[in-house]
C-alpha cells in the first residue's frame, strides 16, 4: 500500500464535536488496518471553550503522537484559525467552516477549501452534525479513509439509535455532495 503518513489537526470550540470527529477518523483508520495516534486537548471552559485533537495515520509504526505542522487541518471557528494558522505544512490541506470563519484566508502553498458547515448541518436536520458534514466534504477532497469505512463506523457507533444514525449518514452525504467554490 502506498499511503503517506497524515498528520491531522482538528480544531474548534467545545460542543462542535471535535473529539467525536477525531474518534470516527481514528476508528475508521484502524478498521482499514492502519496505525494511528490520537491526542486530545480541551480548553479550560469545556463546552464553548477551545478544543482540538491531533491524529497521525500511517502504515508504519508511529513514534510520537505530537507533530509541529499538520498535513491536513480541519478548522471549525475563527479563534481556532487564529491559534493554529501557522501549524499547516507547505503543500497541506486546510478545510474551513465558512459559517464561522468569515475572514478571507489566502495561504500560499496550502490548498484551502471552504464549506458553510453550519448551514449544511441545518439542512441535514441538526446543527450538531456540522462536524460530520465537514467530514464528508473533507473526504471528497482528501480521501484519508474510505467513505464506506466511515459509514460502517457510524453504523457501529449508533447501532442503538437509528435516528442518530440516519441523521449522521444524511450529514455525511450532504458534505460529500457539497461543491466548493474555491
Amino acid at each position: 500500500m502506498n499511503f503517506k503518513e497524515e498528520k491531522i489537526l482538528i480544531a474548534g470550540f467545545g460542543g462542535q464535536g471535535i473529539m467525536f470527529l477525531g474518534k470516527i477518523l481514528a476508528l475508521s483508520a484502524v478498521e482499514e488496518g492502519r496505525r494511528i495516534t490520537f491526542l486530545r486537548s480541551y480548553g479550560a471552559e469545556m463546552r464553548g471553550g477551545t478544543a482540538n485533537c491531533m491524529l497521525r495515520i500511517s502504515n508504519r509504526e508511529i513514534a510520537s503522537p505530537v507533530f509541529e505542522k499538520a498535513t491536513l487541518a480541519f478548522i471549525m471557528n475563527q479563534p481556532s484559525w487564529e491559534k493554529f494558522k501557522e501549524r499547516i505544512e507547505e503543500g497541506g490541506f486546510l478545510f474551513l467552516n465558512s459559517s464561522l470563519i468569515k475572514k478571507e484566508i489566502r495561504k500560499n502553498k496550502i490548498k484551502v477549501r471552504r464549506a458553510p458547515l453550519n448551514e449544511l448541518a441545518l439542512k441535514a436536520g441538526s446543527l450538531k452534525t456540522a462536524n460530520i458534514v465537514g467530514l464528508g466534504f473533507l473526504l471528497k477532497e482528501a480521501p484519508i479513509v474510505k467513505l464506506s469505512t466511515i459509514r460502517e463506523v457510524l453504523k457501529k457507533t449508533f447501532k442503538n439509535n437509528s435516528q442518530l444514525l440516519k441523521l449522521n449518514l444524511t450529514a455525511l452525504s450532504l458534505g460529500v455532495s457539497y461543491e466548493s467554490k474555491d
